[in-house]
């Protein structure tokens, strides 16, 4: 058989990608990743025992804000690594906004504070448990969002493995603010963000090994 004719007859049962099903799987897999993840918080941490008084804070928002945009932004990154040749240069552009947003704002916390504030603004009481805390929380959006990425066609790999773990690190800090009662922008600039950046790095790692096809 000559290489033409298998051409052909390897692609004559193709069919066109029904439109919408790319988001459609992804979102089906962000909601069962989320739903691990509110599990995981629940049973292991508990959500803060002030969580109705903590809902109309402007801390508890800044942190609901930042985390949940950088996601949306790391879903439309995911959602373009599953097509072979998109681009990805609008969605990684964006990124920057939460990221100077938060900065802008922790840069106004601290220059209104006094010195001896500090410490309190940048290292809270959970500094030490903040970002392993996010990285666990988002375990499971992380398997959801890898297994749904394997039934797409990602070609960079270690690209791909990265968005996702940015959407599920940011999707688990989201589910994380639930629980932490810390609010400062700096703390969140520095602690949550940094849990973020750990599960992005896991993800660029696994992102070879796992997506293969």
């Amino acid at each position: 058989m000559r290489t033409d004719e298998l051409i052909a007859q390897l692609s004559s049962g193709l069919a066109p990608v029904k439109r919408g099903q790319v988001p459609r799987l992804l979102m089906a897999a962000a909601a069962l990743g989320l739903v691990g993840s509110v599990v995981v918080m629940l049973s292991m941490m508990g959500l803060r025992h002030d969580i109705a008084r903590a809902m109309v804070s402007f801390g508890m928002w800044t942190k609901l804000v930042y985390t949940f945009v950088i996601a949306v932004f790391g879903f439309w990154l995911v959602e373009r690594m599953g097509r072979p040749g998109a681009e990805m240069t609008r969605p990684l552009q964006l990124l920057a906004l939460p990221l100077l947003a938060i900065l802008f704002l922790s840069a106004l916390q601290m220059g209104g504070a006094n010195q001896s504030d500090m410490p309190k603004l940048v290292l809270g009481h959970s500094s030490r448990v903040c970002a392993a805390l996010v990285t666990v929380t988002a375990l499971p959006t992380l398997a959801a969002t890898f297994w749904a990425l394997r039934q797409l066609a990602p070609t960079r790999l270690t690209l791909a493995g990265a968005g996702a773990g940015l959407f599920a690190g940011a999707a688990g800090a989201f589910v994380y603010s639930f629980h932490c009662n810390e609010g400062s922008a700096p703390f969140i600039a520095i602690w949550y963000t940094l849990g973020i950046v750990a599960v992005t790095a896991i993800g660029a790692l696994l992102g070879p090994r796992l997506l293969r096809w």
